[in-house]
């Protein structure tokens, strides 16, 4: 089995260049970890985060091999597997949700993507969700009380490189901040599936983008779907978005045949964004005329002495 050799250089330690406390390294790899194990389970199974024991190959791929500690700023080496060895001939029929990984991308590669789209903040990224998000976010103490910084470093894939501080872990947590909570929704429309999954599906709105779904196999199961592809049906789920306000994902807990009437169901989900939200408020406190409300209210009957005494009680 053939690995892809990485590095981890990290900056500002208290200890000296070259080494790194116990607490700190088992920090910093925890983390680093997570980080992979969400970004390659968000471009295969279209959520980073899922309840149950991860599958055996998520756990191979992000079985990494730690090499050897160099001097300098302190650098560690290890290897990280490639998918098609851990994987193998399955790996190009796995549930992608996104552009298919390489037999040769690694999870560190996944999770690469994930660092680069919410480091740029991009809003509409496909590589990050908001479990992603608090993975990166969970780094905060270590860069505050561990470490300046650390680079992540391949000679063979330059392209993978990527740097982690106090910086690029706010800049996340404005995306996550902006984020809108997943809600629960009803929604409408024809049930289309994709490639061959059992478990996804899109739902196609008239004149509307196509909603991509999938269905929550604690309330389905992945047969239940086929007796509803190709016709039009009536889903309940937990809609999750996009810091855009976008929908990334609708999470079915139950379908059904439309009925009559459920036509009013055949609107996309939307939800208000922070940014949003904060320039309707701005907005309707400049349009607002406060003079005019208090204008000719006050002074009326009541002495200066009154008011003072209902003020105090």
């Amino acid at each position: 089995m053939s690995g892809v050799k990485y590095q981890l250089r990290i900056s500002g330690l208290s200890t000296p260049a070259g080494t790194i406390s116990v607490k700190a390294l088992l920090e910093l790899l925890h983390s680093i970890s997570e980080g992979a194990e969400r970004g390659l389970r968000l471009a295969i199974e279209g959520a980073s985060v899922k309840a149950g024991r991860p599958p055996s190959w998520l756990e191979k791929a992000v079985d990494l091999t730690f090499s050897g500690l160099e001097k300098g700023s302190t650098i560690l080496d290890f290897e990280a597997p490639q998918l098609g060895d851990v994987i193998g001939p399955d790996l190009q029929q796995q549930d992608f949700w996104v552009k298919p990984p390489q037999p040769s991308d690694t999870a560190l590669t996944l999770f690469a993507r994930s660092v680069h789209d919410a480091t740029a903040e991009n809003l509409e990224s496909e590589y990050y969700d908001a479990g992603l998000l608090s993975s990166l976010l969970s780094m905060r103490a270590f860069f505050k009380n561990e470490a300046r910084s650390v680079e992540l470093v391949s000679k063979e894939r330059p392209h993978e490189r990527f740097k982690l501080s106090i910086n690029e872990i706010e800049k996340a947590e404005r995306l996550k901040v902006r984020t809108p909570e997943p809600r629960a929704f009803i929604v409408s429309g024809h049930l289309d599936a994709i490639q061959h999954s059992q478990k996804r599906f899109q739902l196609l709105l008239p004149g509307k983008q196509p909603i991509p779904g999938r269905i929550n196999e604690e309330f389905l199961s992945a047969e239940s779907l086929r007796q509803f592809w190709g016709k039009d049906v009536t889903v309940k789920g937990i809609v999750h978005f996009r810091p855009s306000g976008h929908i990334q994902l609708l999470q079915a807990h139950l379908i059904k045949l439309k009925e009559r009437g459920e036509e009013v169901f055949e609107e996309v989900p939307t939800v208000q964004t922070e940014a949003e939200f904060l320039g309707a408020t701005t907005q309707a406190a400049e349009k607002k005329d406060w003079l005019s409300e208090i204008r000719g209210k006050w002074p009326g009957d009541e002495s200066i002495e009154e008011l003072l005494c209902d003020l105090r009680r």
